[in-house]
């Protein structure tokens, strides 16, 4: 996995941020479907800014998000959002450094905007 461009991985940094502060911004102990939701504007948004970068284009990142991308067994799109959204916790706690951190995380950009797209369509 390559890392981004670092002149976006601090944009991308604060962006992500805003989301986890979004989300912990809930007393709850499981995150919301719906707060997932309410962050979707700031996904957005950090996938413009990645995608501008040419970083999903290139091949390595692009198979990794391919691979990740895989649908899940979940019958309920909200549950697969979660799953996802577990998966990328997951995998980010693995990171060694703030860049690798940062750059796992656009790796999961596109993949829980098409879990919200799911979402969005099915309640239209």
């Amino acid at each position: 996995m390559k890392n981004l461009d670092f002149s976006i991985n601090g944009r991308v940094q604060n962006l992500m941020v805003d989301v986890f502060d979004a989300i912990s911004a809930s007393k709850e102990a499981e995150v919301k479907i719906s707060e997932l939701l309410d962050t979707r504007s700031i996904f957005e948004l950090i996938f413009e800014i990645v995608r501008a970068s040419g970083f999903y284009s290139q091949d390595e990142n692009f198979n990794l998000i391919k691979a990740l991308n895989i649908d899940t067994d979940e019958s309920n799109i909200e549950d697969a959002l979660y799953v996802t959204w577990v998966s990328m916790g997951e995998n980010l706690n693995t990171a060694k450094t703030q860049e690798e951190f940062n750059a796992k995380f656009a790796l999961y950009v596109p993949i829980i905007l098409k879990r919200m797209e799911a979402i969005n369509c099915m309640s239209a």
